[in-house]
């Protein structure tokens, strides 16, 4: 009877194990991640071998961005099953978070020992070769893997981007072309890449160079306002007045996510030139006494320093991207935000401000003078606007579309704006913006205050 009731002890144990895996599991997947990684860290201790657990465990800390705690699990899931698939995917994909190229490619390739049939670890094999800028190694990987799934959109995207780099032009814009007509509809994902992909080539060879593919883009696609915009932005259409909002809302929703590490390697400099303007206007030491709204407020870059100046009244962050805003959430430094479009927030506002921020946001403005005489309605009486613009070095006219899709201004089509508008320049100093195709992109920062 001993026997059988220790038998009927251990089997309960088990299933009772089982379910807690499960649990966890489940748990991990609807999203309820703090728990999961509890009731994780709760099974370890009883049964510390149990690969699906660290495996669980880690990629809690993946998604919560914590790479290199998610890399100590998936170690330990492969120390107690080598043959783990997942915990080597998942850990090539932190170690490409962390710029860790060479070490993703080593747990790229156990996973191709493991499964040589998936596409996933030449899909890893093939961006890291592209970080490492080894190309030709990175069109391999991209073809082994399109060679196993012919109807992955985003294959061919990253393929299309390989062979751009690599200096293969038409081999890029066949790829790119080809994720155009397999992605889903709705997403402008691919559209988006095809059209930088014109723009780059357009830049470096010329816009002839890819006209006749534009114009067979705009045939097919021209329904569609982001390739409509796109174009007249390549042909530096002189009738369009602001960007597109869909092109804008859709640009930044898909970039949000690596916004900042993007700009970090762009040497961005218009936060922090709009924080040394505010330092100087209003020093440094904490002023908690204005009311503040950051016109674009991205994922809240200028949030950073601005929200110790506005701790009694309220920082404020608008938006047209959720996604960035989303992004935003984060720093927890905005009383509020705003996911609008800028003109349309400050013709209903009612509340107004003692300071108005924007760091490269009238870029996507051509004509000024509607969103200044709003800005202008919507600050208090000496209120301040502080922002940065970009520098129209390509002709003499007041402002042009650059084929990027952005607006450049003439220093005195800003100047001429603001005084119609009722400011008073205060000042406006020419400085670096950012680097972009390895030259400086220069502008300026201009300060004004309502009259």
């Amino acid at each position: 009877m001993i026997k059988y009731a220790n038998k009927g002890k251990r089997l309960r144990k088990m299933f009772g194990l089982r379910g807690k895996i499960d649990k966890a599991i489940a748990l991990y997947e609807s999203g309820d991640y703090a728990k999961s990684l509890k009731l994780c860290r709760d099974i370890l201790k009883s049964d510390s071998s149990n690969a699906s657990i660290w495996v669980t465990a880690g990629n809690v800390y993946y998604v919560n961005k914590k790479f290199e705690e998610a890399i100590k699990f998936y170690r330990e899931a492969v120390k107690h099953a080598p043959k783990n698939f997942s915990a080597w995917i998942n850990w090539a994909n932190c170690c490409c978070e962390l710029k860790k190229y060479k070490e993703a490619l080593q747990c790229a390739a156990q996973g191709i020992k493991i499964h040589p049939e998936s596409k996933l670890p030449y899909t890893i094999m093939g961006n890291a070769y592209n970080e490492l800028e080894k190309y030709p190694e990175s069109i391999a990987c991209f073809n082994k893997a399109l060679n196993r799934d012919k109807n992955d959109p985003w294959l061919y995207n990253y393929l299309s981007q390989s062979y751009q780099k690599n200096g293969n032009y038409i081999e890029s814009l066949s790829a790119a072309w080809k994720a155009v007509e397999l992605g889903e509809e709705g997403d402008n994902s691919h559209q988006i890449n095809i059209g930088y992909l014109f723009y780059e080539i357009a830049i470096e060879k010329g816009l002839d160079s890819v006209l006749e593919c534009v114009e067979l883009w705009v045939k097919k696609y021209g329904a569609n306002p982001i390739v409509k915009y796109t174009a007249n932005a390549l042909m530096r259409n002189a009738q369009i007045k602001r960007a597109d909002i869909s092109y804008v809302r859709n640009i930044f929703d898909i970039f949000a996510p690596d916004f900042e590490q993007v700009l970090s390697s762009l040497d961005y400099c218009a936060p922090d030139l709009i924080r040394q303007e505010i330092e100087k206007l209003y020093g440094k030491k904490k002023n908690p006494k204005l009311r503040i709204l950051d016109l674009g407020c991205g994922t809240g870059l200028c949030g950073e320093f601005l929200d110790s100046y506005a701790s009694e009244k309220g920082l404020e962050g608008i938006d047209i991207s959720k996604k960035m805003l989303e992004e935003a959430a984060t720093k927890n430094k905005y009383s509020r935000l705003i996911n609008q479009e800028i003109i349309s927030y400050l013709k209903s506002c009612e509340t107004p401000y003692d300071l108005m921020v924007a760091a490269d946001v009238f870029t996507y403005f051509g004509e000024l003078n509607e969103l200044f005489e709003y800005v202008n309605k919507n600050l208090e009486e000496n209120g301040r606007i502080i922002f940065t613009i970009s520098e129209n070095n390509y002709d003499k006219k007041s402002y042009c579309l650059h084929p990027s899709g952005r607006f450049l201004h003439s220093e005195n089509y800003v100047r001429e704006v603001l005084k119609k508008s009722c400011f008073d320049v205060e000042k406006i100093e020419r400085k670096k913006l950012r680097n972009e195709g390895g030259n400086a992109v220069m502008g300026y920062v201009i300060t004004a205050q309502k009259r």
